[in-house]
């Protein structure tokens, strides 16, 4: 997503995540650690630069309400020029930004709004955008900030699609949708229980024709994870039903993967004869199916690519995984890719259609 910052303007390409809260990018002068920031993301955000950036006072409300959603165990702030500072961990550590809490004018289409989000002084970031804009349900997210401009979004509901193949375009669409095509059926959509995010209800998970989930759980739509997260139980049926459908077309599993709590194969070829090179998988069509549903009937009926993937280290792994220290399952991106997603806050439910990017 393009985000336009600052007076002077600078435009920036940023991650949307519905599974975090916090918006940040990277800014100047990068005090710790810095990321790579890729030529496209645009310039590195400089607030000195914008006159319209103010900095977010350690007393604020704001300040304090940070840190609570936060969680934050220590007190966020920069004495010396009262500064609310935050932290915010991705994942496993797989990032992390720190830096301070700044207000400034963010223009979408001809409307401007005042944004609070973090300039980034140490980052851990992998990826080439130039942050992260958070889509969660608490006050200071991207979505519940813009929500308070009526002019600017005049219904709450957010719609996308991320493309399996990534040299394609998806979409982004804040504010009203074709609510007619939602092919792939509505689902209620409520706040979850433990984290300042969006969850559905999973009631199904059919893996090769055998219904493995028979009792309803709650499940994070996170958009920034790739991996869907399953309970320790449930991703265990998952393991032996794909595993025994695996075997009848000569893979195997990988003992490997195991550890690291993923679920991988090789072919009996790489499997016994294993001389570091993997072979790709490409008979796609052999591949054993699988549909997630939820309560009200909407249903996931996953294409082989958004359940499979080539990784060149592993071999065909699975686009699910187990995370125990998780509090609840994660509905990750791979699985939603080519599919148009919809975010109804306002309406409270949440939509997919079939096959759009």
């Amino acid at each position: 997503m393009a985000v336009s910052l600052g007076k002077p303007p600078v435009v920036n390409l940023v991650a949307i995540d519905t599974g975090s809260t916090l918006s940040w990018v990277q800014c100047q002068p990068c005090a710790v650690h810095c990321h790579t920031q890729s030529a496209k993301a645009g310039p590195i955000f400089d607030p000195g630069r914008s006159y319209t950036s103010r900095r977010v006072r350690c007393s604020s409300v704001k300040c304090g309400e940070l840190r609570y959603d936060l969680r934050l165990q220590q007190a966020n702030c920069m004495e010396k020029e009262d500064s609310c500072t935050y932290s915010v961990t991705y994942g496993n550590g797989w990032a992390y930004s720190v830096g301070k809490m700044v207000t400034d004018t963010l223009r979408i289409g001809d409307s401007f709004m005042d944004l609070m989000f973090g300039c980034s002084m140490d980052v851990k970031y992998s990826e080439f955008e130039a942050g992260i804009f958070g889509f969660g349900s608490s006050s200071f997210s991207f979505f519940e900030q813009l929500a308070g401009y009526p002019d600017i979004l005049s219904y709450k509901a957010l719609s996308y699609c991320l493309p399996t193949d990534e040299t394609k375009p998806g979409y982004m669409i804040l504010g009203r949708y074709d609510r007619a095509a939602m092919d792939g059926g509505y689902t209620p959509l409520f706040r979850s229980i433990n984290r300042p995010t969006y969850s559905l209800t999973m009631e199904m998970l059919i893996a090769n024709g055998q219904r493995l989930v028979t009792s309803s759980s709650e499940m994070i739509v996170d958009s920034g994870a790739q991996r869907t997260s399953l309970w320790p139980s449930t991703f265990a049926l998952l393991d032996k039903t794909i595993t025994q459908a695996m075997s009848s077309i000569g893979y195997h599993r990988t003992s490997r993967a195991r550890q690291e709590s993923y679920i991988c194969y090789l072919s009996e070829h790489d499997y016994s004869g294993w001389n570091g090179t993997i072979t790709p998988f490409s008979n796609w069509s052999a591949l054993p199916l699988l549909e997630i549903g939820f309560a009200g009937g909407a249903a996931l009926a996953l294409p082989p690519r958004n359940v499979f993937y080539n990784d060149p280290h592993r071999g065909l792994c699975m686009t699910f995984a187990q995370n125990p220290a998780l509090r609840s399952q994660i509905l990750g991106n791979r699985v939603t890719r080519s599919f148009g997603t919809t975010f109804d806050i306002q309406g409270k439910q949440f939509g997919f259609k079939y096959a759009v990017c």
